[in-house]
């Protein structure tokens, strides 16, 4: 079992997001790479890179509209 992680991918399904959509075909390959090199999780375009870095930081670095709503 391998976690995948990944942002829009060029599907019918995220045909309204305007951001970078990853090609099917490529997520496919990435992920059954990271199957066959035993990896349990993958992180497949860089938008799910940046959101795990992100993670381990304070709540507010993520959403920072929680830091105003303090003041």
């Amino acid at each position: 079992m391998v976690g995948a992680h990944v942002g829009y991918v060029d599907t019918a399904m995220a045909a309204h997001a305007t951001d970078p959509k990853m090609d099917p075909a490529d997520l496919v390959t990435t992920v059954l790479d990271a199957v066959e090199a035993g990896q349990y999780e993958v992180l497949a375009d860089e938008t799910s890179v940046q959101l795990k870095a992100r993670l381990s930081a304070p709540i507010e670095a993520l959403y920072p509209q929680l830091a105003l709503s303090k003041s």
